[in-house]
């Protein structure tokens, strides 16, 4: 079976598709990952075939951008400096494609030029999601950006304001790429909603996350399965590996602090991540850029770029990050209790989900962050009962062979 993976976005939603990518392979599937080229390293590191989508200076442009993580105007950014790029390489790649017999695609929901391969050529497409706010529901009760809407909205209402979000907001930004994708594969645009119903592929879809996280409501398309938490713990640690070893062995569990891979400014978050653990008399270990002016030589804190959460976490005592869903997966894997500060997309609604299985607490305070993070993490590792439910969602996870029904489901769909 020839497998095309079309993955957009950031680490959070690359890595997903690799560790899809590495099962395939190992059960003698041929697999190439269309991402763009600032992942090539680490796709041709598992001995994945790569092929290029955008420019790595494009992926910085998106990364940098003041706006990025704006909860209205986010998404106009990835769109603009991101995804647009994307739309016709992957069509045109995909084409080609269509030709090789036993050949399926597993693509993101905004991977459009997939989406309209499938149309013109047949190639069979499962939509993957790594998040519940890539799936539009009236039923469910759903975050907008930091507000949860309430129970008690009538679906029509929802359903009037999602007409309204395609027509004033969605469909005016995408209507340009959309309309030069077309144009350039001859063919007229969808008339329903880009957004929330062309985009999901007819033949599958597949949810990167279990219904224990988030329930299936009734209005999401019928051809979506829900498999599990997909976790990449991506590269190996190396000297920063060592080093951490002797600093784990030296104390007591440190605390996790991780801002996000997309995250460039990460002063006030690693400051108020020091300032927490000088307060409650913490070690701590800070990831990211930045981290190291803000350890600043401190015995009691570590600093590291990167760090394979597979390894680190479990011998942490808690994880403070930016919401996104792949370092929650993380931590529920190592049974550790989590404290979200989300700024912006899938983040808020990811945070709402974990506190409500009594497994984190959400932080959505950015003034006087330092006292706000210092008191709310002061109660995080109090809560004992957290702790517990924490241990039996971990315990939970190790059941689940979420990659198995995965591979099935693209099995399946390959040879309809």
């Amino acid at each position: 079976m020839n497998i095309s993976l079309v993955a957009i976005g950031s680490a959070g939603d690359v890595h997903p598709f690799l560790a899809i990518g590495v099962a395939l392979q190992t059960r003698g599937h041929s697999v190439e990952v269309l991402t763009n080229p600032v992942f090539e390293p680490l796709v041709r590191r598992h001995s994945l075939a790569f092929v290029p989508m955008g420019s790595a200076a494009q992926y910085q442009d998106t990364v940098s951008h003041p706006k990025l993580w704006h909860p209205i105007d986010g998404l106009g950014v990835m769109w603009r400096h991101l995804i647009r790029h994307t739309l016709i390489p992957s069509y045109d790649h995909l084409r080609k494609v269509a030709q090789r017999s036993h050949s399926v695609v597993m693509a993101s929901p905004v991977a459009f030029g997939a989406r309209l391969a499938r149309e013109q050529f047949g190639i069979p497409l499962v939509t993957a999601y790594t998040a519940a706010t890539m799936l539009r529901s009236c039923a469910d009760p759903m975050t907008l950006a930091r507000w949860r809407v309430p129970r008690w909205v009538p679906a029509w209402a929802m359903r009037g304001a999602w007409s309204l979000l395609d027509r004033h907001k969605l469909q005016p930004m995408a209507r340009p790429a959309m309309q030069a994708l077309f144009g350039h594969a001859g063919a007229a645009l969808p008339t329903e909603s880009w957004f929330g119903a062309w985009m999901h592929s007819p033949d599958a879809g597949v949810t990167l996350f279990p219904s224990w996280f988030a329930k299936r409501p009734r209005d999401w398309p019928a051809q979506v399965e829900q498999a599990g938490f997909v976790l990449f713990d991506g590269d190996a640690a190396g000297d920063a590996g060592a080093r951490l070893s002797s600093f784990l062995d030296a104390g007591p569990p440190p605390v996790v602090f991780m801002p996000g891979t997309a995250e460039r400014d990460t002063r006030a978050f690693f400051a108020a991540a020091a300032q927490a653990c000088d307060n409650l008399h913490l070690r701590g270990v800070l990831l990211g850029d930045g981290a190291a002016a803000a350890a600043d030589g401190a015995s009691h804190l570590f600093a590291a770029p990167y760090l394979p959460f597979g390894t680190l976490l479990p011998r942490a005592r808690a994880l403070v990050h930016h919401g996104g869903i792949g370092s929650l997966a993380q931590g529920l894997r190592a049974g550790v209790p989590q404290l979200v500060l989300p700024k912006g997309y899938d983040q808020f609604d990811n945070g709402w989900r974990l506190e409500r299985l009594g497994a984190g607490r959400v932080l959505n305070r950015r003034d006087d962050m330092g006292a706000a993070l210092t008191e709310t993490l002061r109660g995080l590792l109090a809560d004992d009962a957290c702790g517990d439910r924490c241990r039996e969602l971990a315990q939970r996870m190790q059941s689940e062979r979420p990659l198995d029904g995965i591979v099935a489901l693209l099995e399946r769909v390959a040879c309809r």
